[in-house]
């Protein structure tokens, strides 16, 4: 079973934000929260790229969610 997550990149390095969601829509739908959420904590956030990845194995991430 896959789980999606919230990512960002910022150049070289990929961040797992939050997740997992059950499917790649949910996901999509917390894109811009998620991301309005991180740039409240870190204003260097609105400078990252985001979307999603997905992963067969659970994944630590940045934040709760």
């Amino acid at each position: 079973m896959k789980n999606y997550y919230v990512s960002a990149i910022d150049g070289s390095k990929r961040f797992v934000i939050c997740g997992p969601f059950r499917t790649h829509n949910e996901a999509l739908k917390m894109v811009k929260p998620i991301e309005t959420y991180a740039n409240l904590i870190d204003p260097r956030a609105h400078f990252m790229a985001w979307g999603t990845c997905s992963s067969e194995k659970l994944l630590k991430c940045a934040i709760n969610c």
